[in-house]
This record gives C-alpha cells, sequence and structure tokens, in this order.
C-alpha cells in the first residue's frame, strides 16, 4: 500500500482534498525496473552453485583444455578430472562443477581426509579414533 507521502502521490488543492496517483516518468520507470531486475539477478547469484564455473573457448581452439591436468577434450563430452571436477566441452567453452562436498570441521583436533580417486573424504581425529568429529559439508 502506498503510503500519501510518498513520491508518487500528489496532494491536491481541490475540495475533496484527495491524492492522485503520479505516472513516474518513463526513465524513473526504467531506473525503477533496472533495480527490480538486479535485486532478482541477486537473488539468483546467492541460490546458485558456488561450485560451478564456466571457462569460454579461447578464438580457433578445436577443443577444451581442463587447467587441472592440461587435458585436451572434444566437444560434446564429459569427464571428471583429478580433483572431483566434472566438466562438459561444449563449442562455447567449458562448464564445470565440482563434485565433491568440502569439509568444514566443528570438533577441534578432527581432521579430513581427501580421496580424489573416489570423491568422497573421511573426517577424523588423528590421535583417538573413538572420538566423533562433527562436521558440515558444501559444495557439490
Amino acid at each position: 500500500m502506498f503510503h500519501p507521502s510518498s513520491a508518487l502521490f500528489k496532494k491536491t488543492q481541490c475540495a475533496t482534498n484527495a491524492f492522485h496517483f503520479i505516472r513516474p516518468s518513463s526513465a524513473k520507470l526504467a531506473k525503477m525496473t533496472y533495480l527490480a531486475l538486479v535485486l532478482v539477478f541477486c537473488a539468483f547469484v546467492s541460490l546458485s552453485d558456488p561450485a560451478c564455473f564456466h571457462e569460454l573457448r579461447k578464438p580457433g581452439a578445436t577443443y577444451c583444455m581442463d587447467g587441472y591436468d592440461k587435458s585436451k577434450h572434444a566437444f560434446g563430452s564429459t569427464w571428471t578430472n583429478g580433483r572431483c571436477i566434472r566438466c562438459v566441452c561444449t563449442s562455447n567453452g567449458m562448464n564445470c562443477c565440482d563434485t565433491m562436498h568440502r569439509a568444514i570441521i566443528h570438533t577441534e583436533g578432527c581432521t579430513v581426509k581427501y580421496d580424489y580417486s573416489t570423491c568422497t573424504f573421511k573426517v577424523f581425529h588423528p590421535k583417538d579414533p573413538n572420538i566423533q568429529c562433527a562436521y558440515g559439508a558444501v559444495g557439490k
């Protein structure tokens, strides 16, 4: 609901002492639309997967190159590299996402060991295996 003191309302000096809606100028409307789109975009960015990235194809390139192991991949191919990052090569570039969570350890003294051959990890206490380690995971 609009408040009468809003910039979109103007008090008139007529017998009814009514408020009338003032149509914003096209420039102001464009600015408001732009700000609304920016807010929507920010919401989508915060909801997106932060463990993904896109790399544009270099002009003239006929393949994609994995930045981790420098392996070359044909357009249309999909692979998972030695750091558990799955990539898809397209004629536009390379889209990659992390396939393994990253541990956030909550128990003091615990550590994490990543197994990149199986894309898994274990959280444990190196001095006392009987201690239950609390942790969370992010990514993927």
